[in-house]
This record gives C-alpha cells, sequence and structure tokens, in this order.
C-alpha cells in the first residue's frame, strides 16, 4: 500500500507510514503526530529537537520536509533516535549542543559558542567525532596559537576557551579520547590598568557633561557590569530611597542583537545605594532605558577622555576592577562588598577584581618597618606581635 500522505510503498495494514509518521486508518483528516517546525542552522542545515522517553533527541537534515519526515518517524519508533558518534562531524554535534542549551543558558554564552564554531579550529569542523584524534586536536590547537602574516598571534584564553568548549561537545556525544596530553598555550593574566584616587577624581570632572557620564558613574562609583547598566530603566532607581536596582542584563545574542536577560548570577539581582550625585543626573533624563546609545560609545567616549586627560587607557570594566579595589583599600567588610557588587562567590572578588594601591603598599610597609626597626631599638621588646 502507499501511503496518504508522501505516496511512498509502505507495508500492507500499516497503522503509521514508516517514512512520514502519518496515520493511515481513515480517509478522513487526521491529527498528524506534532513535531516542531525545523530550524535553519548558521551551518545551512535544519535542525529539530525531540524529547522521547526523557532525552534530547536531534535531528539534522539538509532538507526541512525531509526534517519533519525523520523527526515524525523517530517518534514513532520506526526509526533509530540518534546517529552513532561517528557519523556526526563536529559543526554538526556543535549544532545539536547549542540547541539543547538555548533559553537555558545566556544568549551572549550562545554567542560565544558559535563564533568558536565560525572562526576557531575549522580543520576539525568537517571531520566526523570518532575521527578525532588527540593529534589531530593537538595539530589543530598548534595551528591557532600560530602567529598570522602580522606577527600577531591569537590570545591563548581564546584558544583555551575554545579548546574546552570542543571538549565538552565531543563528551557530550560519548567521544571520550584521551585529553591528558593535550598541551595548551599558557595563559598570561588579563592586563588590568587602575586608576589611583587622584585620576579617579580627574575622570569624574572630566566627563562632565558628557552623553557617556552616567554609565561611567554607574560603573565606577557603583561597580556596575556595562550590560547591566544598559538594561537600566529610569523606573529603576527610586530618588526617595536613593536607590537603584540591578534585576536585569543586554546582551548580544548570535545575530549581534541586545536581547534583555535575568543578571550574570543571582546574586547579581541586588539593590544598591545611589549617591544624589548620580540620582541628580538620572532624574533629568526621559521614561525609559537611561542609555539609548550604542554600548560600544561608552568604551569610545571613556578612552578618548583618559587620552585627553593624560590617564591610563582604562576600559570600562576596568572601571568595576576601581571599584572593587576601592572597598578593599576603605576596609569595607567582604560581606558588604560582594552584596554591593554583585559577586557569588569572595574568591572571585578577591581574586580577580580587588588589587591593593602602591600608597596603601607604601603605608603598610611603613608600618611593619617601624615595627621591626622597634624591637632592634628596644622600643618594641614588650609589645604583642599579635596586637
Amino acid at each position: 500500500m502507499k501511503c496518504k500522505r508522501c505516496k511512498r510503498e509502505i507495508p500492507d495494514n500499516s497503522t503509521f507510514c514508516n517514512w512520514c509518521g502519518k496515520k493511515q486508518i481513515t480517509d478522513k483528516q487526521q491529527g498528524e503526530i506534532p513535531v516542531p517546525e525545523p530550524r535553519l542552522l548558521s551551518s545551512g542545515k535544519y535542525f529539530i529537537q525531540l524529547r522521547i522517553d526523557g532525552e534530547s533527541v536531534s535531528i539534522t537534515e539538509d532538507d526541512p520536509e525531509v526534517c519533519k519526515i525523520k523527526a515524525r518517524a523517530i517518534k514513532t519508533g520506526l526509526i533509530a533516535a540518534k546517529k552513532k558518534p561517528e557519523d556526526i562531524t563536529l559543526t554538526e554535534a556543535i549544532d545539536s549542543y547549542v540547541e539543547s542549551r538555548k533559553n537555558i543558558v545566556s544568549p551572549s554564552t550562545i554567542r560565544s559558542y558559535k563564533k568558536i564554531q565560525r572562526l576557531r579550529f575549522q580543520s576539525l569542523m568537517t571531520c566526523r567525532l570518532q575521527s578525532i584524534t588527540p593529534s589531530k586536536l593537538q595539530k589543530a590547537i598548534t595551528a591557532e596559537a600560530k602567529p598570522n602574516e602580522k606577527g600577531v598571534a591569537l590570545n591563548p584564553k581564546t584558544i583555551k576557551d575554545a579548546y574546552c568548549f570542543i571538549k565538552t561537545v565531543m563528551m557530550h556525544n560519548g567521544v571520550n579520547i584521551d585529553f591528558s596530553n593535550i598541551a595548551l598555550p599558557q595563559v598570561q593574566p588579563s592586563p588590568y590598568k587602575t586608576l589611583s584616587p587622584d585620576e579617579i577624581q580627574t575622570l569624574i570632572t572630566a566627563i562632565k557633561g558628557d552623553p557617556c557620564e552616567i554609565p561611567i558613574l554607574l560603573a565606577l562609583w557603583l561597580g556596575l557590569r556595562r550590560s547591566e547598566i544598559i538594561a537600566l530603566e529610569k523606573k529603576d532607581f527610586d530618588f526617595k530611597k536613593k536607590t537603584v536596582t540591578i534585576s536585569s542584563a543586554l546582551v548580544q545574542d548570535e545575530d549581534n542583537v541586545y536581547v534583555e536577560k535575568g543578571t550574570k548570577c543571582a546574586a547579581s539581582v541586588r539593590v544598591v545605594s545611589c549617591p544624589s550625585y548620580i540620582l541628580d543626573k538620572v532624574e533629568t533624563l526621559p521614561e525609559g532605558r537611561i542609555y539609548n546609545h550604542n554600548a560600544g560609545y561608552i568604551l569610545k567616549c571613556l578612552h578618548r577622555v583618559c587620552e585627553q586627560n593624560d590617564l591610563p587607557p582604562v576600559r570600562l570594566h576596568d572601571l568595576r576592577h576601581v571599584n572593587a579595589s576601592i572597598m578593599l583599600m576603605l576596609n569595607t567588610p567582604d560581606k558588604y562588598a560582594m552584596e554591593r557588587g554583585g559577586w557569588a562567590t569572595k574568591q572571585t572578588m578577591t581574586g580577580r577584581y580587588q588589587h591593593t594601591y602602591d600608597i596603601e603598599k607604601t603605608n603598610v610597609d611603613n608600618t611593619i618597618n617601624t615595627y621591626f626597626e622597634g624591637l632592634i631599638s628596644g622600643q618594641n621588646a614588650n609589645v604583642n606581635a599579635n596586637a
């Protein structure tokens, strides 16, 4: 007999077509087995994600109709649910992995996944997963680390992040090769440019009246992230209680479109005291977003102001480091500093964001030297060293 939908030959007395899943019982309109509409991936293929017996099943095909037919057949149990790892290329595996995490991870994270797929480890993307050996993976890493024709090498952290993502995708698909001997370029600490208290004062004075004054002040004074700043609306500021509520962020998705999402972590949802100096400027703004220009323009303004005033060329995120360092200098208790900055762990705040100032180092050095000099002279002989 022939299927009533796709007209292909199927066994006599079939209840469902083993090609498209169409119900064959009567000539009347029957409800088709529902499957999602195929999504067009950046690779040019079409993708459907199913949930079969509690497990995620991915279907990737060149043609959207074939993709739907196969999805129906899988849903009825007429064909196997998954390809074997050796039948999947790395780029197909990435497509499947990314689709399975949409609406779960941040759009900016999805964007970073797609960027790796588009730019990194291109020699591996068309390889079958099962054919990727440690040797082949090492050669791809070495190629990524090679300087380009201008002598510029890729940042080691960029290579490491790409490698870790590829490793995760492979392991997610059951391909667990020996990763223990894979060598990566040594990651150097990210360059951090600080501002002294005098330079902070110069910056605050220099940005008065600038279109980016409020965003820069929010990063410097309150320690907000750029994504939090550009998501803020005037209604988030309480002019009576003198606070600002941070509860969302704006980030770029894989299509470079800014979309609103939750904050980076649960600890980042917070209410922060906002000084009158900033509130008075916000109050003059119209309702809606407090910043409506291109997000990258803030950095351009900041660099221009720094150059004109002989300040270090700090990045906007460096100002969050400056804020954390000022809290350290002022002996702000860790619990309060973490809540104010929206850090989930003390290790992140103290290890990555808080830096020491030379003037404070000098004061500490002088205190220690004075103590030991007192011991030598006998003046501190009776002083408890633990005091």
